[in-house]
């Protein structure tokens, strides 16, 4: 929702300077607790916590921060030391609070006390936790578990989460919608169907290794900052990437790396992308069938000239990369470009190609 209140639109790359200024806004503007500093250094780390902002997993190897400015502004929310008394709610009816902002009612701050809706006089009342959970209780006894759905804040931590579905569970469904139906359920099933598994089969190990990373219409810059790190590392030792989105986002063009003070005190960026195809919306359907075509074509050139084809799973994976290039095979201008370069072996290869599963999100 529009609110008026943005901040400047960055040009440049993504990370550097900009999320640190980001985070330290956040930081006052939502008056964090002075131990802020403290729990992000948990955050995301064996023995600490998981963010909330996104399900991107914990590597082997954590970073100093292992967070990111999405993260960081989730936590610091969190920690938050403005109050929303009951006070407030005897000042505004809820018809008048229908009618604020999300970004005006978040900075009221945190709930201190339970509430219930009057309808006579349209505005939450103060109660006592026992009339709280009695009235729940009551409610809940008099409805078929089947028929009841339990849904709570988005910006419930992963424990807390934890704990609301057992409570479900116990109470005789799992009937826990969220933001996941939208997101990965048809994922889930379009993955089953083609590769057999309903989630992705690569790990974080897998981007230390890869050669090419095909990236469909996914964000990383908004969606899962933090895997701005490994594809920096894989630029670095020779990886390409090829991005196929009709818009182009700056995190996948240019990263600084907001941890090392090298990078941010010179401004030396990373340029991720080899290759941004721009496609119409909705075009990577057809850009995924000229690239199947591209490849069906590649091997049947090998198989003609009596070499292992490029599907041949037992020469992909056991079978040393040969030092030669491939021939050309004629096709799409864009296909052969997008494909050949980034993911066939040349001179340089010394391993089998190995590609990456990346679903969008």
């Amino acid at each position: 929702m529009d609110n008026g209140k943005h901040g400047p639109q960055p040009q440049g790359p993504v990370g550097g300077w900009g999320s640190l200024r980001g985070m330290a806004l956040v930081a006052l503007h939502d008056h964090a607790s002075p131990g802020a500093l403290q729990t992000l250094a948990k955050q995301n780390k064996p023995g600490g916590f998981m963010c909330s902002s996104c399900a991107w997993g914990k590597p082997a190897k954590p970073h100093v921060f292992e967070f990111c400015e999405n993260g960081a502004k989730s936590t610091l929310w969190e920690l938050t030391r403005d109050r929303c008394t009951p006070a407030f709610f005897e000042q505004h009816t809820l018809a008048e609070l229908r009618q604020w902002q999300d970004y005006d009612l978040e900075i009221q701050g945190r709930l201190t006390e339970p509430l219930r809706y009057d309808p006579a006089s349209d505005r939450y009342l103060r109660c006592s936790w026992d009339e709280a959970f009695t009235g729940i209780a009551a409610e809940l006894k008099q409805l078929d578990p089947k028929s009841v759905v339990f849904y709570a804040s988005g910006k419930a931590s992963l424990e807390t989460s934890y704990l609301y579905g057992l409570f479900a569970r116990m109470y005789g469904h799992n009937n826990l919608p969220d933001s996941s139906n939208m997101c990965h359920e048809t994922t889930s099933v379009g993955l089953k169907k083609v590769i057999g598994s309903p989630v992705g089969t690569c790990t974080l190990e897998d981007f230390e290794h890869c050669d090419a990373i095909f990236y469909f219409g996914q964000n990383p810059g908004t969606n899962s900052p933090r895997f701005l790190h490994p594809l920096q590392e894989a630029v670095k030792r020779g990886c390409k990437i090829v991005v196929f989105n009709p818009v182009r986002e700056q995190g996948l063009v240019r990263f600084i790396d907001p941890q090392n003070p090298a990078q941010v005190l010179t401004g030396h960026t990373t340029e991720l992308a080899h290759q941004y195809l721009q496609v119409r919306p909705g075009g990577d359907i057809a850009a995924l069938m000229g690239l199947c075509k591209h490849v069906l074509a590649v091997d049947d050139a090998r198989r003609a000239e009596g070499s292992a084809g490029v599907l041949d799973a037992t020469s992909l994976h056991n079978t040393p990369t040969t030092s030669r290039p491939l021939p050309p095979v004629r096709g799409p201008p864009t296909g052969a470009r997008s494909s050949r370069p980034a993911a066939w072996p040349g001179p340089s290869w010394k391993r089998p190609p190995r590609s990456i599963w990346r679903p969008s999100g």
